[in-house]
């Protein structure tokens, strides 16, 4: 594994992170700190001889794609008041370290906390502690679903509140946010800005002794004139030139680009799914969807289901997943000039021709009571050309301190 490296761009924001973090204990607050780390050596062959998913690297045996640690400290200000900051690093991003979180929260009882600041961005049921590798049986959790997004953590103000109803327990989130960065596109194959502006979500999870029920939501305003002008626009290019030299007028142009682009419309995400954990029996199901409504972008359906069996210290998982995409034109309902019709179908399948499934077995040892060894193996299709059929091997340790 390669030593932490700080960037320019990131020293400053450790120095900061680190003084507001160390001055309360210099007042005489009490100072809490934990981490995570995984340590997995990564091996990924596609038929075609491009990588799956993005920071993998095909045709070789890697340390970097899936390695990372976290270090996080919460000082206890009193009378509720508590900050929390966690720095992070992953391989894949030459362990360069970045505060993921940073907020500040206020517990008004023993049912509802208020948090402010970055935090994470609960978009499925296991958003939250994605990058915890201890927290769950997988090596990673499956992709069909927890896709990398890039938009895992915003800046924002949260509630958060635990119930008991009868026997059975309560926990909700709901949260107003933003988010702006880059995100990963499957049809250019590259990073693009893109922002996420008014977020509101919220989720509940009601739990018994062995079971949970889980679902939530969230919708965004789309920040995507970047988009519409790197991808969108650019694909519509000559579709739009042909059009115009075949009697397009103004308007129609102009309205074609509106029911095409990304920008100012709105992204809705949701989510809902079940666990059991009982003799030994583990079954974990999550079904979500997602689009950016009214525009390109194709509906998402994904879902993964495991099957485990608990024996003592070991545990093996056996699970499918699916990712699918839809195409829906009647974005384009009102478009009445065929050219224009055209590119628009032919953009937006652009956007859903992307498709993958697969089967994976992981195993867990828990050979410490703070580390587990994990070995992973899937086998999947991707209907792009340039992946194919896929093999993903891993192994190595998660764990917690």
């Amino acid at each position: 594994m390669k030593p932490i490296v700080l960037s320019d761009k990131a020293l400053p924001t450790l120095g900061l992170v680190l003084v507001t973090a160390l001055l309360p204990a210099t007042a005489g607050a009490e100072v809490k700190l934990n981490g995570f780390a995984s340590i997995r050596g990564t091996s990924v062959s596609s038929d075609g001889g491009l990588e799956p998913f993005p920071g993998f690297t095909e045709g070789e045996l890697t340390f970097k794609p899936e390695s990372l640690f976290a270090l996080q400290a919460q000082a206890d200000l009193g009378e509720g008041l508590t900050a929390t900051v966690q720095l992070f690093g992953e391989g894949r991003q030459d362990f360069e370290v970045e505060a993921r979180w940073a907020y500040l929260s206020y517990q008004f009882n023993d049912t509802h906390r208020l948090s402010a600041g970055r935090f994470a961005n609960p978009i499925f049921h296991q958003s939250a502690c994605e990058k915890v590798g201890y927290a769950h049986n997988f090596s990673r959790l499956p992709k069909a679903v927890y896709i990398d997004f890039d938009f895992s953590t915003i800046e924002g103000v949260a509630l958060d509140s635990q119930y008991n109803v009868g026997d059975y327990s309560l926990s909700t989130k709901v949260l107003f946010g933003s988010w702006s960065g880059e995100t990963f596109s499957a049809v250019t194959n590259n990073y693009t800005n893109f922002g996420l502006d008014n977020i509101i979500s919220a989720n509940a999870t009601l739990a018994g002794d062995w079971w949970q029920l889980f679902a939530g939501a969230f919708v965004a305003q789309i920040d995507g004139g970047n988009i519409d002008s790197s991808t969108i626009f650019p694909l519509a290019a000559n579709g739009i030139s042909l059009a115009r030299n075949s009697g397009a007028s103004g308007s129609q142009i102009d309205d074609f680009k509106s029911r095409i682009g990304w920008d100012n419309k709105d992204g809705l995400y949701w989510f809902s799914g079940f666990a059991i954990d009982r003799d030994n029996w583990l079954v974990d199901f999550e079904y979500v969807e997602y689009e950016v409504k009214d525009s390109t972008d194709a509906s998402n359906q994904s879902w993964y289901l495991a099957l485990g069996r608990r024996f003592d210290n070991v545990v093996l998982t056996l699970h499918t997943e699916d990712y699918a995409q839809t195409a829906d034109y009647a974005f384009l309902n009102a478009v009445s000039h065929p050219v224009l019709l055209a590119t628009g179908k032919g953009i937006h399948n652009a956007f859903a021709q992307r498709e993958f499934d697969g089967v994976g077995l992981s195993v867990r040892y828990d050979f410490h009571p703070s580390a587990a060894f994990k070995a992973d193996y899937f086998s999947g299709t991707d209907t792009r050309a340039a992946v194919g059929d896929y093999k993903i091997l891993s192994f190595g340790i998660d764990l917690v301190f």
